[in-house]
């Protein structure tokens, strides 16, 4: 069969509201870690779709969720699913003061950027693009942007924690080595025997968000060689 006949068979299935013209639908097999790094590198992420049903899928979601309640998908997203108490971000909410000394003005809200951690959730995509089955899809949701350089070395050092453990664990009694680092993802699969974790991430443009309203990133995991 044609690609295009089959293209519009599987739009005529599984009818949704995106626009997919001139996206050519996902490999049978998932898009592959290279095919993902050079939609980063170049900057055509639009090249990155979900298949027909998989938009479709995603849409009926949407659709189910009560707008009257909720506003809009995002804050359902924060509430339901993140258990976020709100979308405010700590650093927004808190006034903190910059010594112990009550007369101290406080911080400056960009200082309370610095000090204060924005709330991070990182969670298994559920309504991904198809990638290959070596590759975990996560997206990391955040009350603030923190793929903007100022907030570069927390998401690092977020990311490594969740990937590969926190830095400095606990030494063992009477040993001069640190125990092994634990992942904190709890949806993350280990690595395999002579493996470590490497991961990617971006971030859409706004044209093609579908969840405008938090800031979120797209990362990717896989297994190499340690």
């Amino acid at each position: 069969m044609p690609e295009s006949t089959q293209q519009d068979n599987d739009h005529a299935l599984y009818p949704h509201a995106t626009d997919f013209e001139g996206r050519p639908p996902p490999p049978k097999e998932g898009y592959s870690w290279d095919q993902i790094t050079a939609a980063i590198d170049s900057n055509s992420l639009h090249g990155l779709r979900r298949t027909d049903k998989g938009q479709w899928e995603y849409e009926v979601w949407q659709h189910q969720i009560d707008r009257a309640k909720y506003g809009n998908i995002g804050r359902y997203i924060a509430l339901t699913v993140l258990h976020w108490p709100d979308l405010l971000d700590p650093a927004e909410t808190t006034q903190t003061q910059s010594g112990s000394h009550a007369n101290e003005s406080a911080l400056t809200l960009q200082e309370r950027y610095r000090d204060i951690a924005p709330r991070l959730t990182l969670r298994l995509n559920h309504y991904p693009f198809p990638v290959q089955e070596s590759i975990q899809y996560f997206v990391l949701w955040a009350t603030r942007d923190i793929s903007v350089e100022d907030e570069r070395e927390r998401l690092d050092r977020y990311l490594e924690e969740q990937f590969v453990g926190q830095r400095g664990a606990a030494l063992e009694e009477g040993q001069g080595q640190q125990n092994e680092r634990q992942p904190l993802s709890a949806e993350l699969l280990p690595a395999k025997p002579g493996k470590k974790k490497e991961w990617i991430w971006f971030v859409n443009p706004v044209e093609l968000r579908s969840v405008a309203t938090v800031h979120h990133l797209h990362v990717f995991v896989r297994d190499v060689d340690v």
